[in-house]
């Protein structure tokens, strides 16, 4: 069935839109500067004229696609710019992935410890990338709950004993619903460990989650008692490396004294990022990039994260990537970043050293 000649003008016209976004982003990733109607004119293969290409370029800021600086006629890509390029747009080079494959087992291969391969990845990450590489290890004690017990203490608290999977054995202080006794207890109990015995932390938490909402065992407190320690379990270490902060200060987007002290900062205390760090741990796979506001660091608007998952031993759970500026080649830091993860699963799964 042939399409019709109105929808053939639609997608001609979205690809126009988007062929214009994609020169203006490129253009802006190698310069830093606004970009003007004439300087894609002349780079790119449409065949339009600087005012016909200037007409898309103020349908795509309408869009908000892209910005038009005071001081300059030309215009910057938005977040939201940037963030449909990443998507949608940007071509990743397969020899930028061959050449990583082939040089990164020199890089990382010789790492006899767990600590030594992390560390060597951290350096890998900020030479190849020019900005901040940055690892993070979480060391789980355990993979699953055995089960869980609730043993009276008074008439005001329960103590939750949580039996891992490991043999380890945590207490968790919680309150106890009014007017249960033992009996009832040990009945709810035993609901807890159908419902969670097996389950990994992810999981203890949705279920839960959905126990809490659903409300059958009437006793939401003490629910959400135990939620909070899935959510923050006492056992295991997180440790991270940074390596390359000082390649940031030779950057013009963090001439600005608040935004390179903010991300000093953050760095250095770590909880902002580590909010990061959970969303990526929550993915299965892949690079995930925080775009500018996305992801909400303070007075960090020029700033982008890439981050992607690794994987080790059942125990060990870990994220690296780099953090640069806003205006950062996607397409090149975003498979350096992706390899480094593969190759530093395979390494731990490979069973190094624990130190």
């Amino acid at each position: 069935m042939p399409v019709p000649d109105d929808e053939k003008g639609i997608q001609a016209m979205k690809e126009r839109h988007e062929h214009i976004l994609g020169e203006v982003v490129r253009a802006y990733l190698g310069s830093g500067q606004p970009v003007g109607s004439r300087t894609i004119s002349q780079q790119g293969d449409l065949g339009l004229s600087p005012a016909s290409i200037r007409n898309v370029m103020a349908e795509l800021e309408r869009q908000g696609m892209l910005a038009s600086p005071h001081t300059s006629a030309g215009r910057v890509p938005t977040d939201s710019g940037l963030r449909y390029f990443v998507d949608s747009l940007m071509a990743v080079d397969p020899d930028i992935n061959r050449q990583l494959e082939t040089s990164m087992p020199g890089h990382l291969g010789n790492a006899s410890e767990r600590s030594m391969l992390l560390k060597k990845a951290t350096d890998e990450l900020a030479s190849l990338t020019h900005f901040a590489g940055m690892v993070w290890v979480h060391e789980q004690g355990f993979n699953r709950i055995n089960r869980i017990e609730l043993v009276p203490v008074s008439s005001e608290k329960v103590l939750a004993v949580i039996v891992t999977d490991s043999g380890e054995v945590q207490n968790r202080l919680v309150a106890r619903p009014r007017e249960i006794g033992d009996q009832r207890l040990y009945e709810i109990s035993q609901r807890l460990n159908e419902l969670l015995s097996g389950c990994s932390l992810e999981e203890v938490r949705s279920r839960l989650q959905r126990e809490m909402e659903s409300d059958r065992l009437r006793v939401r407190h003490l629910l959400e008692d135990l939620k909070r320690w899935a959510d923050a379990p006492t056992e295991g270490q997180t440790e991270m490396f940074v390596s390359g902060q000082r390649q940031l200060l030779e950057m013009p987007e963090f001439a600005v004294v608040d935004t390179i002290r903010s991300l000093m900062a953050a760095i250095e205390e770590r909880e902002q990022l580590l909010h990061l760090v959970e969303q990526v741990e929550r993915e299965e796979s892949g690079v995930k990039v925080f775009i500018g506001s996305e992801h909400a660091l303070v007075n960090m608007e020029q700033v982008s994260v890439v981050l992607s998952h690794y994987s080790g031993p059942a125990n060990i759970v870990g994220t690296l990537g780099v953090i640069g500026p806003r205006r950062m080649h996607y397409e090149r830091v975003m498979p350096i970043v992706d390899c480094t993860a593969k190759w530093v699963s395979r390494m731990l799964s490979g069973g190094l050293n624990a130190k």
